[in-house]
Parts: structure tokens; sequence; C-alpha cells
């Protein structure tokens, strides 16, 4: 008598990254177990077969929000046998990271740094804010808790001398993208930022355009991935607009990124 042998099927896990993957967000970088600022991404993520820690942080000073950046880095490292990391960083996270790998010894624990719609050179939005909102700096702080700090360090004036004094380190490997929407196309969140910005620099995401995103192409190690059409909300998994018009596909964009760190053994 024949006796069928069942054998439990296994379920193939994709191979992720080499390093696994730091998540840091931009401005008002929380996360919770409720809602995540990568809104479903860090999932995603895992399920492509990568480790990846999200981190969260607060409005205060580029200086400041690196070293809470480098804090949660450094308990990362105490609970895993990592020896590096690959950052991707959203917006400001890009600044606070360039930071951390700089100017405070995080340069032999960061295998790459990837930044998305990051204002390397700065935004005239900050540039508005700060002339308007520095008069009633204390309000906004005890109303908001927001430290106008953080907006002036994103000033066009406060990022060129950032660029002049955080100089890249030799071996780290460098990514940026950016993005672009037509305005119809834009959360209708971001309009009035949106014309500001296209006016004064030309095509943007709704907070930063592609022109400071892009920092450099092929200098300082930096490679420059491409411009995509997203807004700034988008590439965080956020979607406050028609859902006809939004042509971003989020899982797509974080495929190809994690694709294109596994081509370069990240």
């Amino acid at each position: 008598m024949a006796i069928a042998i069942l054998k439990k099927k296994r379920t193939h896990r994709p191979k992720g990254t080499r390093y696994p993957i730091v998540l840091a967000p931009g401005l008002f970088g929380f996360d919770s177990k409720v809602v995540s600022y990568f809104l479903g991404i860090a999932k995603y993520m895992n399920s492509l077969g990568c480790e990846v820690t999200s981190t969260s942080t607060e409005t205060a000073s580029v200086e400041k929000r690196a070293a809470f950046l480098r804090s949660q880095i450094d308990d990362f490292f105490r609970t895993t046998k990592a020896d590096k990391v690959n950052i991707i960083a959203h917006s400001m996270g890009g600044l606070d990271s360039r930071y951390a790998i700089s100017c405070l010894g995080m340069d032999d624990r960061v295998a790459s740094l990837t930044t998305i719609a990051t204002p390397h050179h700065g935004t005239a939005v900050a540039d508005w804010g700060t002339k308007r909102l520095t008069p009633m700096a204390r309000l906004i702080k005890n109303l908001f808790n927001l430290d106008l700090l953080s907006l002036r360090d994103l000033t066009t004036e406060s990022c060129k001398k950032f660029n002049e004094d955080v100089r890249n380190v030799e071996g780290i490997r460098y990514f940026t993208y950016s993005g672009s929407k037509e305005k119809a196309k834009t959360s209708p969140l971001l309009w009035p930022l949106y014309d500001l910005l296209k006016r004064e620099e030309g095509d943007n995401d709704g907070m930063v355009s592609v022109r400071s995103a892009r920092w450099l192409d092929d200098q300082d190690g930096v490679r420059y991935m491409g411009n995509f059409n997203a807004d700034h909300l988008n590439f965080i998994g956020w979607k406050f607009s028609l859902e006809f018009l939004n042509t971003f596909d989020k899982k797509r964009f974080y495929r190809s990124v994690v694709e294109h760190l596994k081509r370069n053994s990240l």
C-alpha cells in the first residue's frame, strides 16, 4: 500500500538588500504603532526580504535631529548583527542623515544614503516662511510645537552654508530622487506652496523643487536617479488628491529603490 507523505509547503522569501534599511523621516517625523510617516512602506520592503527599521524625529535644527537619528541607529546596531545600514531619507531627513554621517561619526556605519525629495539647496518655501513666521516664533512653538530652527535650516542661505561645511564621505554611496507633477494632479494641500516654488525654482513636488532635490550629479559620489511623477506626500505613501489623478505607484517605486541597492551590493 502506497503511503502518501505530505510535505509542508515552504514559502519562498525573496532575498533583500545586503545591509538593513533605515527609514529617516522629514520635518514632521512621527512614527507610531497606529500610523507611520512612511505609510505601509516598511511593511512592503519587508515583503521584499529587506530588514527595515523606521525612525522618528522632532521639529528642530538639523544638528539636533541628526543626533536623534544617530541614537536610534546606534540602538538598532545593539539589537542586530548588522555592521552597516542603508539609509533611505525623505525630505529634511536627507539633511539630517548627511550631517549624522559627516559630522557625528556615522561614516563607518553607513553603506549608502538615498535621499528622496530632499531640499539639498534649500527651498523657497522656507525662505518665505522664516520671513513671515519668525516674529511669531514663540507663539508658534507653544501652539504647534514647531521649532522654527527647523525651518531656518531649510532656507536656501542655510543650505548653501550646509553644503560648504558638511562634506560627503568617500566610500559611501549617495543617491538622489526628485519628484514633480502638474499642479492639478498635486495634492490641494500643497497648491499654495506649489505656486510659490514654481515661480521661484521651477518644477517641484509641492514642497521641494527638482533642482534642489537633484543635489549634485556624479560629483562627490552623488548619483541622481531621476525625476518621478509624484508630489511630496506621494513619496511616503500619502494621497490627498482624487484617486484617478494619482499615477504614482509607491510599491513600484520602492521596489526599484531596493533593486538598485541590491545591484550595487548594498
